[in-house]
């Protein structure tokens, strides 16, 4: 035992003791000031006690503890048991299996640097415990204390556990398991096959692992971990954690909160866990689970399976032939490159397949699909789809299927409007319209491609209403029309038209004003083949109606029927739109005109229809007819034919 002033140096305060211990298995104890001892040759056993003590263990198993105080602790070879103590310690564990502690008592002492409300107060010295501990050569168990602490843990298997605070933490080569514990910190496992948590090991309550939306301290445990070369496999537990797999087959779990995760090179496994994360699988073959929260999740390269899980997810596919199962919630899927198999599953998902043979399955919901370039299959599934097809070269030789609900209250839509009305011949197989083949045509009308479609309750040709409207020189589109133009009435011969509007409706709009939405009116549903083509109008614009029936039972031989009044679920119905446009024309009277082969009605300005207008629209057609200002004047101009009221119209339907 060494104490006072013994075995002082010139230059050597009071109680420095020097001490060389020599051969054989020495036990020393250095007592008070700053000692150096050397162990030497044998299982030595050091004890620095108080002050900042420098002791080398030196050849064989030794056990030195620091005590208080910075102290330096070297192990040298073989297999020793280090302790720091109290104080900034620098240990060394050098050759050997060692075992390294740090910490008052060579225990892990947690007193965190952030206090965590109602739990335990913050550390009052955040800075009398930061360590630097070397591992060494060798497998190494290292523990250091409370504080921000530097660990290495060098050649072999090491196990380290950081303790609190925020660490760094370097595993370096072997297969290593480092538990970062409380604290933001950042790890590299380096070579070799690493476990690596970024919270407490498994197994241990941790009662601070809460969701940063109800947790009181949401920054105590925001790790950055590298992998690094190996199969690793690495948590991230509490916050908001930056996961890097680097090379190998990894397997990466983010745990709860908002987690980066990037798996580098190799086939890995990343789990995204609660909280809006982002993953970036990267090179290879990868299986990516953004499990709950709204995740953004990117395959990369290879062939890659993708699990979007709860929330409202965006997903790439990347390059390879991936699997993306989106699951519930709003999703948007693209797969990219490759011939991918895509699953919307619950929600309303706007699922791409890119280029590639591609398979989407728009599952619940009421989704909207693109195939994009290759040949694609595109299968709605239940609820209200959509298809789009942007181009030829996207629509050729795919296969479209609505599908049917059990109660047939979808409505699915195929859009053509990328492809232009002049390169398009839809050919129906069906007498319901539903099932039929889309052929594409060149400039010159050859046939150059074509693709099926089942269960689509109705075809968008163009964005643009497509309604034709008979005139002296043919028929025309009616969007084309324009005040001066001629146009052939029923009753009045050619009349020019006076005014025209047009009124553009979202797909927003229509969802808020559902009594704006369009009717369907198939071709031949009015009866004699008319119309001539599917024609979409508004609810109340009116048909004319012209039977039997109309002459028994109101001694009208031809009436006027709304649009609305005459769905009958069949032939005619309201259907779901992206959007509409209601083009309006008016002569100098109501006219019945002609427009895909069946008579219609011109605009009538009567006092809801009028009100229903813009204020510039409506301004426009009391410049031109002033009397319309006034009730007196909207009745003059009066309705071409009787117009049924809703009760009536049900009269014509009855069989």
């Amino acid at each position: 035992m060494i104490d006072h002033n013994d075995a002082i140096l010139p230059g050597d305060a009071a109680n420095d003791d020097r001490v060389l211990a020599g051969a054989g298995n020495d036990t020393v104890y250095a007592g008070l000031g700053d000692d150096t001892v050397w162990g030497d040759l044998g299982n030595d056993s050091i004890f620095g006690e108080a002050g900042d003590d420098s002791l080398i263990g030196g050849e064989g198993k030794d056990t030195i503890s620091g005590g208080e105080g910075n102290d330096t602790i070297e192990g040298g070879n073989d297999a020793d048991v280090l302790s720091g103590g109290a104080g900034n310690d620098l240990v060394d564990g050098g050759d050997g299996d060692d075992v390294i502690t740090t910490g008052p008592d060579g225990l892990s002492n947690y007193a965190p640097d952030r206090g965590y409300p109602g739990l335990f107060p913050g550390d009052t010295d955040p800075g009398n415990d930061r360590d630097t501990v070397y591992g060494g050569g060798g497998n190494d168990t290292i523990s250091t204390g409370d504080d921000a602490d530097y660990v290495e843990g060098g050649t072999g298997n090491d196990s380290i556990d950081a303790g609190c605070d925020d660490d760094t933490v370097l595993g370096g080569d072997g297969n290593d398991v480092i538990v970062g514990a409380e604290g933001s910190d950042l790890i590299f496992g380096g070579s070799g096959n690493d476990t690596i948590y970024g919270g407490l090991a498994p197994g241990y309550p941790d009662s601070l692992n809460v969701p940063d939306a109800t947790d009181l301290r949401p920054d105590n445990g925001m790790d950055t971990i590298h992998g690094g070369d190996g199969n690793d496999v690495i948590y991230g537990a509490d916050d908001n954690d930056m996961l890097y797999g680097d090379g190998g087959d990894d397997y990466i779990d983010g745990g709860i909160d908002n987690d980066t995760i990037e798996g580098g090179e190799g086939n890995d496994t990343l789990i995204g866990g609660d909280g809006d994360d982002s993953i970036d699988g990267g090179a290879a073959s990868d299986t990516i689970d953004g499990g709950a929260g709204n995740d953004t999740l990117i395959g990369g390269e290879g062939d890659d399976s993708i699990t979007g899980g709860e929330g409202d997810d965006s997903i790439e596919g990347g390059t390879g032939q991936d699997t993306i199962h989106a699951g519930a919630g709003n999703d948007i899927a693209n797969g990219g490159d490759g011939d991918d198999r895509i699953f919307g599953e619950d929600g309303d998902d706007l699922l791409t397949g890119g280029q590639g043979q591609d398979s989407l399955d728009g599952g619940a919901g009421n989704d909207t699909l693109t195939g994009g370039q290759g040949v694609d299959t595109l299968i709605g599934g239940l609820g209200s789809d959509t298809f789009i097809v942007g181009s030829i070269d996207d629509g050729n030789h795919d296969f479209v299927d609505g599908n049917e609900d059990p109660d047939n209250s979808d409505w699915d839509v195929l859009d053509l409007s990328g492809v232009g009305r002049d390169h398009l011949n839809i050919i129906y197989t069906t007498p319901d319209h539903e099932n039929g083949t889309v052929q594409f045509l060149d400039d010159y009308g050859n046939v150059t491609g074509s693709m099926e479609f089942r269960n689509i309750e109705q075809i968008v040709p163009c964005f643009t209403p497509g309604t034709l409207v008979a005139t002296p020189k043919g028929e025309r589109l009616v969007e084309e029309l324009q005040p001066g133009d001629k146009v052939i009435t029923r009753d009045n011969g050619i009349q020019e038209i006076r005014w025209a509007g047009r009124r553009d409706l979202n797909r927003a709009e229509l969802m808020m004003a559902h009594h704006l939405k369009p009717v369907l009116i198939r071709a031949g549903a009015l009866g004699n083949g008319l119309p001539e083509r599917d024609m979409m109008v508004s609810p109340n614009h009116r048909m004319l109606v012209s039977s039997e029936r109309t002459a028994l039972y109101f001694e009208e031989h031809e009436v006027l029927v709304a649009a609305k009044h005459l769905v009958d679920n069949i032939g005619i119905k309201p259907v779901e739109t992206l959007g509409t446009s209601y083009i309006h024309f008016m002569f100098d009277r109501h006219e019945v005109v002609l427009a895909n082969g069946a008579w219609t009605e011109s605009f009538q300005p009567g006092d809801q229809a009028l009100g229903g207008m813009g204020n510039a629209q409506r301004a426009e057609i009391y410049e031109l007819f002033p009397e319309l200002q006034n009730h007196e004047g909207r009745k003059a101009y009066g309705a071409a034919r009787k117009t049924l009221k809703r009760h009536e119209a049900q009269l014509l339907m009855h069989r």
